[in-house]
């Protein structure tokens, strides 16, 4: 197991609707996890907009759904579920296994939603909102009121256009597992490296250190 593994209570394993939040439809057209994901998704919206709400007083609606979307989305979900130790119980076709690893963003996605919804639907919200904070406690813990608004990655776009400069490309590897990242570009003659669990962050730490470089941040 990783070191970088989000590790899933027995419990949950155990639980007839967790194991059937692992099946893709790909392996049948009617015990698959697509109503788990159908309910997962609302448990996890409700749960983090709460966890934003009640943290971030003094943002208004627009910016908190903004910091909402830049935790809840495919790629993100995806990469939270690459961490799970138990990922290799998910349940494909042969077929739909041997996609690219980028086309299978969204069945990642929503096998983590579908975990969610067993979880909420066998043992109630209490539990699954435990759940969904221990996925996400790097995320929160990465929240600010500015910087989350426009990211690091955006601030640094925004300071090379007042500048005349050129977009940077950002070059991220994984890991064989898939649960950690490493990303590198090229500034000023320098190289500027960073590692993370999430693709997201190596890129956003990377964007941080050019602005330092700048002296813009």
């Amino acid at each position: 197991m990783s070191k970088n593994s989000i590790v899933v209570n027995n419990l949950y394993l155990e639980l007839p609707l967790f194991k059937q939040a692992l099946i893709h439809k790909s392996i049948s057209a009617t015990q698959n996890n697509e109503r788990l994901e159908f309910l997962g998704d609302a448990v996890l919206e409700i749960v983090v907009s709460e966890y934003l709400f009640n943290r971030f007083e003094g943002l208004d609606e627009g910016k908190l759904t903004q910091m909402r979307a830049s935790i809840v989305n495919t790629q993100s979900l995806a990469e939270v579920f690459q961490q799970l130790d138990c990922k290799d119980l998910l349940q494909t076709s042969k077929g739909t296994n041997k996609l690219d690893e980028t086309h299978k963003h969204s069945i990642y996605a929503g096998a983590l939603e579908a975990c969610i919804g067993a979880i909420f639907s066998e043992l109630g919200f209490e539990e699954s909102k435990s759940f969904i904070l221990q996925l996400f406690q790097n995320s929160f813990f990465l929240l600010n009121e500015s910087s989350e608004l426009k990211d690091a990655k955006s601030r640094l776009q925004e300071a090379l256009q007042a500048k005349g400069a050129k977009p940077l490309q950002y070059s991220v590897v994984s890991n064989k597992e898939g649960n950690h990242f490493n990303c590198s570009l090229q500034f000023n003659g320098k190289t500027f490296e960073a590692s993370a669990a999430i693709k997201k962050e190596s890129e956003q730490k990377v964007a941080e250190m050019v602005l330092l470089e700048l002296g813009e941040s």
